[in-house]
């Protein structure tokens, strides 16, 4: 039985297959142009019984699709000059019952959010394991066949976010963005400062039917209660010293868009008491005035705090926290997603060229170490450190003198064996060596938690002279 191979993301669209006997195995079509991928595929499914026809075009597929039946598809989204997202909807057209699923390795909220409104039901993050993919393939061809769905309308573009990441982690993020958006459903998202809580937020409203309505943030930290008040749900003239005229609040401007409460917790108990009428009642008092006005405004939020320890603290509403997190999405941090840091770093210097007109590279040994690099300060962190590079790098190259030449904040923690050192070469050392320690040793687990691969940690270890010592653990 074949249980190693590909590496892929998969995204799951369309309905439920009928309960089959074995009589009749379920029967699969893989289109992919790349012909040794489909060639694997068909070996695996073939290997466990499954019925399987291979295409290596959306023509062939169709021809296909028109002559036999198929309880599911297999579509890679990249197909040379054709999109697996546009086929999706002959593979609906021609056998609506069928579950197609769209196979790509570069998914993003946009690629993911369309799957979704045409019919997605979940996806597998890379890197995929065969025995998650035969788990899917039979669970889904033993479940009662369901009605098909008619694709929600899309538009037929929509703006491009700032979210970089293929992580499993940020690829879960991407699925709940996309189920989300396209309700008005209140979403909480938390997670600690520079994740990119304010994009999440911007990509929710961007794939709602509210995106061509206002997006409208405020930071509620950064104002007192009494000015925060005047803010969200404006003024009458009078209503308070220096108050001259009337003023519409934030909330009357976001009228049939979206706000963005960013740091929700820091507001006081009185301040959660008025925004949970807002959210029970869609209606808002402005300071000074008797009279309520009705507003239709979509509500997210978000947080760097527990709020579980907040409410039991008696420092935030229990009920505002259910009205707020229907939906809870949880940014993790660059340390929980380390693979995603190469990807971010180019993304970020392709940012710095565009703006500056510069042609600024980074070399591998460079990404190298700042792969390995603790980030407390997170994505926003990262991006300051990438600017600052490509402005001082040598000849418009990013090199790893460069980066140990820079002065990144390496460490916070106050550990003593975590203290600032003479160079970025024993900070690397010192932060391989504890994770050594913190992982008894063992190789495998360290270069995991250390975001690489097992190879490029003896690399690391024999250039800055750590022994790992005999043995293949």
């Amino acid at each position: 039985m074949v249980r190693d191979g590909l590496c892929q993301q998969v995204l799951i669209v369309g309905g439920f297959l009928p309960e089959r006997s074995m009589s009749k195995p379920v029967s699969v079509l893989v289109v992919d142009d790349d012909k040794s991928i489909a060639k694997w595929l068909k070996s695996v499914l073939t290997a466990e019984g499954y019925r399987c026809q291979t295409a290596h075009s959306t023509e062939e597929a169709e021809a296909l699709l028109r002559e036999e039946r198929f309880d599911i598809t297999l579509v890679d989204i990249y197909l040379r000059e054709a999109s697996g997202l546009d086929f999706l909807k002959r593979v609906q057209a021609l056998q609506a019952d069928c579950n197609c699923v769209m196979m790509t390795a570069h998914a993003s909220v946009e690629t993911v959010a369309r799957s979704v409104t045409e019919g997605a039901v979940e996806y597998l993050a890379k890197p995929l394991k065969i025995d998650e993919l035969l788990s899917l393939v039979k669970r889904l061809g033993s479940r009662p066949l369901a009605a098909p769905r008619e694709a929600a309308p899309v538009d037929s573009f929509s703006p491009p976010t700032s979210i970089v990441g293929r992580s499993p982690k940020m690829l879960e993020v991407y699925r709940v963005v996309a189920r989300v958006a396209p309700s008005d459903a209140t979403v909480l998202i938390t997670g600690a400062s520079g994740t990119g809580k304010e994009l999440v937020a911007r990509a929710i409203h961007q794939h709602s039917h509210r995106s061509q309505m206002p997006f409208v943030p405020i930071n509620c930290g950064a104002l007192s209660e009494a000015l925060l008040e005047s803010e969200l749900f404006g003024h009458e003239k009078g209503a308070f010293t220096g108050a001259d005229r009337s003023r519409h609040g934030l909330i009357k401007t976001a009228n049939g868009g979206t706000l963005f409460l960013d740091e929700v917790t820091e507001t006081s108990i009185m301040m959660q008491t008025k925004l949970l009428r807002v959210l029970q009642e869609r209606q808002i008092r402005p300071v000074g005035s008797n009279v309520l006005i009705p507003v239709d405004v979509r509500i997210l939020a978000a947080s760097n705090r527990n709020v579980d320890e907040l409410i039991q603290a008696g420092d935030f509403r229990e009920d505002l926290y259910y009205r707020l997190g229907v939906v809870t999405i949880h940014l993790p941090s660059l340390e929980e997603r380390r693979e995603d840091i190469p990807l971010l770093v180019r993304h970020f210097l392709n940012d710095f060229n565009q703006r500056n007109q510069k042609r600024a590279s980074v070399r591998e040994d460079a990404l190298s170490i700042l792969a390995s690099l603790p980030w407390p300060g997170n994505v926003r962190e990262l991006e300051n450190a990438v600017e600052r590079l490509a402005i001082f790098s040598s000849h418009g190259e990013i090199t790893a003198a460069d980066v140990e030449r820079s002065k990144l904040p390496l460490v916070t923690s106050s550990e003593p064996d975590a203290m600032p050192v003479g160079t970025l070469r024993e900070m690397e050392r010192q932060h391989i060596l504890r994770a050594l320690r913190e992982a008894d040793g063992n190789r495998s687990l360290a270069a995991k938690r250390l975001g690489i691969e097992r190879k490029s940690l003896y690399n690391k270890a024999r250039r800055l002279g750590i022994d790992l010592g005999p043995g293949d653990a």
